[in-house]
């Protein structure tokens, strides 16, 4: 059990988090991890150049197993895109 004045510092240390960064703190309230937004933007704009390459490779090469692969890539890249607006 903690003590009156470690409970009395950690209520400052609250409310200075409060204040200082709001969804910081209500992540932690409730639980759940901010994601990185650069690390997921870098990575989707990778994927998208993947996707869109093999798409144009497939529709360049007479393989219509490449273009399908294309076409599923990019189809899963803009699912991503709308999945990632709605979080």
């Amino acid at each position: 059990m903690l003590s009156h004045h470690d409970r009395t510092e950690l209520a400052k240390i609250e409310r200075s988090l409060e204040l200082s960064d709001p969804d910081l703190a209500t992540a932690l309230r409730e639980g759940r991890c901010r994601k990185p937004r650069a690390l997921r933007t870098a990575l989707l704009v990778a994927l998208d150049i993947a996707a869109v390459t093999l798409l144009v490779v497939g529709l360049v090469l007479p393989d219509p197993g490449v273009t399908l692969c294309g076409i599923i890539a990019f189809t899963g890249t803009v699912w991503t895109h709308v999945a990632g607006h709605r979080l």
